[in-house]
């Protein structure tokens, strides 16, 4: 009867341990079995975005996402030593003693899939842990006016983490031919080449009449390495006003 009892009690703390961790948190475990205390943390999103703007070929911002760690749902803070966040993309842990603060704010400045862990320690030294998985893409806007040699956008692929890769990447290149002259204005032929590692992987080219503008959109699957965005003006009008707008993707499943 006692074994069972013993069994039986076990079942039951393993089912709280498991519900907490459902619930975004974990139960610490002190001597004999006595729970410590009850890390809580919540997210306040698991998403960010990276905001880039360059600028006739200078960059000019870059805006990273913060995400707020809030462990104000813990109980029984008085045997918490310190909060922490291991940010997942190389970076040391950030770390906050329990008596000083309840949220750690993290910023992510490379773009990448990161399983963050979230943890708690113990006065007793004991660590308990929450991983949760934050998802960073990027947008990239690239401006020039009245130019007749069009910058080079250089750009990377590979995440923050090494892995996983992006989705895609998404390109709409907006190129305007602006009108000299109200009557009998040139047109221009522009050439779009995108280069990755391997070469030249994929190429557009337009006519753009007289104080017109022609947008390219273009996907490419599974980008791995640094790319570079290059426009020819090979004919015509000798000034144009360009705008890239690149998007870096991750697929939002595992």
């Amino acid at each position: 009867m006692r074994e069972r009892s013993s069994l039986s009690t076990m079942q039951c703390l393993a089912f709280l341990v498991a519900s907490a961790m459902l619930l975004s948190g974990c139960l610490g475990l002190g001597r004999f079995g006595v729970p410590a205390y009850e890390l809580g943390v919540e997210a306040d999103t698991d998403y960010g975005l990276i905001l880039t703007t360059y600028e006739d070929g200078e960059q000019t911002s870059s805006i990273a996402p913060v995400i707020t760690f809030d462990f104000s749902s813990s109980g029984n803070v008085d045997n918490i030593e310190s909060f922490g966040v291991l940010p997942g993309d190389g970076r040391d842990e950030i770390v906050v003693p329990a008596s000083e603060g309840s949220t750690i704010e993290v910023d992510f400045p490379l773009h990448g899939k990161y399983a963050v862990t979230a943890f708690g320690v113990g006065k007793d030294g004991g660590q308990y842990n929450y991983t949760m998985e934050v998802r960073i893409e990027q947008l990239i806007d690239w401006y020039e006016n009245d130019t007749g040699n069009p910058g080079v956008l250089v750009f990377e692929t590979a995440p923050g983490n090494g892995w996983p890769i992006p989705s895609h990447f998404l390109l709409n290149s907006t190129v305007e031919n602006p009108s000299i002259i109200e009557l009998d204005g040139r047109e221009v032929d522009v050439k779009w080449d995108i280069v990755n590692d391997e070469g030249v992987c994929q190429t557009a080219g337009e006519n753009i009449g007289n104080g017109d503008s022609f947008v390219w959109k273009t996907v490419h699957f599974g980008p791995v390495s640094t790319h570079e965005i290059y426009l020819t003006i090979e004919d015509g009008q000798d000034r144009i006003n360009v705008h890239h707008s690149l998007a870096i993707v991750y697929n939002q499943a595992n």
